[in-house]
């Protein structure tokens, strides 16, 4: 019962120094994420005084601004989906249709359409949808309870797309808990839309994408963070419970909002977790031994 006190009040320890890196560090780059200054102070369509900007993100695309557009407004789950980890979405109940096709029914999108979160809300988790509030065809649009979509050519081949999302302000201290741990779930989400956007633009129509690096990916992300649990409860001493442990936390979490989410960052994050893991058990078993 001891042993089990302490590990819980190590990993309360090693939570509290994750907030206090993502508050200093980590939040302003996840919330800027691929923009530049000039694109995170610009102002742009739906910007309302009665709304906080929560994030400002943007990537280049190797693609014309039209070609890119045409995938942009087949966002929604019953157009072409959300470009994102679909097969996290589907665990969350939000089915959505074939992502690699640009379909011709869902050439242009009109101010007063609905954006849907799932072809079958029933199975949502939380059912969501958008609303079209603005269209610049071409340009950009605004989606209520989300934000504004931007294109800015950058010449004949490449045109940047700019996410800006928005929220409403509140002084109701809970939406503001769920609105904090909102921030860095809806960057995994929408930073592989905008890798999801470019890639497919930069492809080409036809093209069936595999997800098999994004679940050996997300799955890498889950099982390092589960086994540095397990190292907290196994390990002895400062050194072994709390350092080891702490560092590892810390790399986890840049794997999840730094690095890029590929297999190479989580597979070999838990590799080293598990390394660690059996050296501390061979480091016990021979403390044993000589005891």
């Amino acid at each position: 019962m001891k042993n089990l006190f302490k590990s819980i009040l190590i990993i309360i320890f090693i939570s509290l120094l994750q907030l206090l890196i993502y508050d200093l560090y980590l939040k302003s780059i996840i919330t800027t994420w691929g923009a530049s200054e000039y694109e995170v102070s610009m102002p742009m369509a739906g910007d309302d005084e009665n709304l906080m900007i929560t994030s400002t993100r943007a990537i280049l695309i190797n693609a014309p601004q039209a070609e890119v557009w045409k995938w942009l407004i087949q966002l929604g789950a019953d157009r072409g989906g959300f470009y994102s980890y679909d097969f996290i979405e589907k665990m969350l109940g939000y089915d959505t249709r074939d992502q690699d096709m640009i379909k011709p029914e869902f050439t242009e999108i009109k101010v007063g359409e609905i954006i849907r979160g799932s072809i079958n809300e029933q199975r949502s988790i939380i059912p969501y949808n958008f609303r079209v509030l603005y269209v610049k065809p071409q340009d950009a649009f605004v989606l209520d309870h989300w934000g504004t979509f931007l294109l800015i050519k950058v010449n004949n081949q490449q045109t940047r797309l700019v996410i800006r999302s928005q929220e409403s302000k509140t002084s109701n201290p809970w939406v503001k808990i769920a609105n904090y741990i909102a921030v860095p779930l809806h960057f995994i989400m929408e930073r592989r839309t905008l890798m999801g956007i470019k890639e497919r633009a930069e492809i080409g129509a036809g093209v069936k994408l595999s997800q098999t690096q994004d679940i050996v990916w997300f799955y890498g992300i889950v099982l390092s963070g589960f086994l540095i649990c397990v190292l907290v409860f196994i390990g002895r001493g400062i050194f072994q419970s709390i350092i080891i442990t702490s560092v590892f936390s810390t790399v986890w979490m840049f794997s999840i909002f730094l690095f890029d989410p590929i297999p190479l960052f989580s597979i070999g994050l838990l590799i080293m977790i598990c390394v660690t893991i059996v050296s501390v058990q061979l480091i016990h078993k021979t403390s044993r031994r000589l005891l």
